[in-house]
């Protein structure tokens, strides 16, 4: 008996901090929402009336991938230029010598590529990893008045990655120029290649220095969640209801045009609401579902506003005399387009699946949740795995 209370006591835990979890997301390929999975072996035990709740997590996060709009990985489409060429760079034109063409000298060159443009459209493909290592620190009050015949919560959840290391690599052909504009005339044909063969090593070059500087490893604090939550159980329903607000406190730079990862999602605040039930429908079964709303600002720094997006959370949990078991799936739609960045709409679309198994801490009165989630489709989003360690106390 006492085994079993003890079960109780962090299962419910679980389930009050999970409305204040923080994990992995449309600003970066990312969205302020747990992807990792919000609900789990907690469904089963009753909600507390009272006193602190605590919850110390691990969570190792590795994206195998950023998908795109077709769920394949990434390819972006680059734009570049050539010319006009400044006063330098026409003194650095040489002679050419082409076989079957002729000879000209470094003037005639110059002459021909002076004052002319080009432009192209090149294709790049994304291929991206990160490994996260992140711990997350929660605390919640049980507050003791009665709202509506059910108790208020407030909350915080502190993240912190201890590290978080990117490996990237851009790849892509050289796109042919447009016609140099205005004609060089008589050098026309000429002017052509040498721009073509001059614009290719400054085109590749440019590639090659945003996928270095997607190559980080660095660690911080993340963005700290607020929550008011309000808890309530009707027979066989369990219910927690609230709103999370996420704040930009997490380590955060950007520089326009470089795809360079962070700790912290940016600088924004993220308002998140939410409705979250367990009911129990026989004594060893417990359905759980929870849907959110995300309302995001803009970026101060890049001044994209990512757009909102909504989630829905389904459980099963399976009770048996060493824990509880089971299945566990998260689906994010975003429904409102980006605005202020260059990728467009740029909606993200994530579907997530996996399992969980929830034991007892009998000699401190805690639980031990484990979860794994695999991302099995995601469309202008990070993907990957989620494995979780979690231990709750209610005090």
């Amino acid at each position: 008996m006492k085994k079993m209370h003890a079960f109780k006591l962090a299962g419910t835990a679980m389930f009050i901090l999970t409305a204040a979890s923080s994990a992995l997301a449309a600003d970066g390929f990312k969205l302020r929402f747990p992807i990792s999975g919000t609900l789990g072996g907690e469904i089963v035990a009753a909600l507390p009336s009272e006193g602190w709740v605590g919850s110390v997590a691990y969570t190792d996060i590795n994206i195998d991938k950023i998908g795109g709009s077709d769920g394949n990985a990434l390819s972006l489409q680059k734009q570049a230029a050539f010319g006009p060429l400044t006063s330098a760079q026409l003194a650095a034109v040489p002679a050419v010598a082409i076989p079957g063409v002729g000879s000209f000298t470094a003037a005639q060159m110059q002459a021909a590529l002076n004052g002319r443009t080009a432009s192209a459209v090149g294709t790049v493909a994304v291929d991206y990893h990160q490994q996260i290592k992140q711990a997350n620190l929660t605390f919640a009050r049980i507050l003791d008045k009665d709202v509506k015949g059910g108790k208020l919560a407030i909350a915080i959840n502190i993240p912190y990655a201890l590290s978080l290391k990117s490996d990237a690599l851009f790849t892509g052909a050289t796109p042919t120029l447009s016609t140099l504009s205005p004609s060089a005339g008589p050098l026309a044909a000429v002017a052509q290649q040498v721009a073509q063969s001059s614009f290719s090593t400054g085109y590749q070059a440019a590639v090659a220095s945003q996928w270095q500087a997607a190559n980080v490893n660095t660690s911080g604090l993340g963005d700290i969640e607020t929550s008011l939550l309000w808890e309530k159980t009707v027979d066989q329903l369990k219910i927690v209801a609230g709103a999370t607000l996420a704040l930009p406190t997490g380590n955060y730079s950007y520089v326009e045009g470089r795809l360079a990862p962070n700790v912290g999602y940016g600088k924004y605040y993220t308002f998140r609401p939410g409705v979250g039930v367990a009911y129990t429908a026989s004594e060893n079964v417990t359905l759980g579902a929870r849907g959110s709303l995300g309302f995001n600002t803009k970026n101060t720094e890049n001044n994209v506003r990512s757009g909102d997006f909504y989630v829905i959370d389904l459980a099963a949990a399976f009770k048996t005399p060493v824990g509880v078991f089971g299945p566990h799936m998260t689906v994010m739609r975003q429904y409102t387009d980006d605005t202020g960045g260059q990728l467009g709409a740029n909606r993200v679309s994530l579907t997530g699946a996996g399992v969980f198994a929830a034991f007892p801490i009998a000699a401190i009165g805690a639980g031990l949740n484990l979860s794994y989630m695999k991302t099995i489709d995601a469309r202008n989003s990070l993907a990957g795995s989620f494995v979780q360690a979690r231990i709750s106390k209610v005090f």
